[in-house]
């Protein structure tokens, strides 16, 4: 991740620049990034509770700028499937949907352009398989439930970005007539280029 990180921030060194946010303007955000920890609860008796394994997200978003510094609009992420560490084999996984504020600041600097936060909320569409093990118990069924996130980021010139996102995904498992909670949560590095739109 850190060669990536490098890349990038080299790579911006060598491309044309661009102008600074006017209200009107719109911006398209496309990401990549990796879970550096994530965790995971099952509520029941007893419950489930442990780290899940790393993995890849990706994900867009639409932005428009209500003036210079703050930019409002939606989006959309995938959080691939990943492995429970909790002594079974379970996967989750969530698509999330949601809309999303960002103010910003401008930074007086070569490289970066400016800091920005980052608030979230939406609706999560739940995936859950369970341990191969398992198999002599029916499939069990989810239900989708709350997404939101806060994070921060910083804009480097060129129009690539890198951002640091804690996100919080809530759902249940139905199995064998009983409903059982989850909270997913995970801490996530992203890296993207931003597509820009004046008026």
């Amino acid at each position: 991740m850190k060669k990536i990180i490098l890349t990038v921030i080299l790579s911006a060194l060598f491309i044309a620049p661009v102008f600074a946010s006017e209200a009107g303007d719109m911006e398209i955000l496309g990401k990549i990034g990796y879970t550096l920890d994530s965790n995971v609860k099952l509520f029941y008796d007893g419950g489930d509770s442990g780290s899940t394994k790393k993995n890849f997200t990706l994900g867009t978003d639409f932005y428009f700028y209500v003036n210079s510094q703050v930019a409002m609009g939606f989006g959309v992420n995938h959080i691939f499937d990943s492995t429970a560490e909790y002594g079974y084999d379970d996967k989750y996984g969530f698509t999330n949907v949601y809309l999303s504020v960002r103010p910003k600041m401008d930074l007086d600097s070569d490289i970066l352009e400016s800091i920005y936060f980052i608030a979230q909320a939406g609706y999560g569409f739940f995936r859950f398989d369970n341990d191969d093990s398992q198999e002599d118990l029916p499939a069990p069924s989810t239900n989708n439930g709350l997404y939101w996130g806060i994070g921060v980021g910083v804009e480097i010139v060129y129009d690539f970005f890198l951002e640091f996102m804690h996100s919080f995904n809530y759902g249940s498992v139905i199995s064998e007539g009983s409903t059982y909670d989850v909270t997913y949560s995970a801490f996530s590095i992203n890296v993207g280029y931003k597509f820009k739109f004046k008026p």
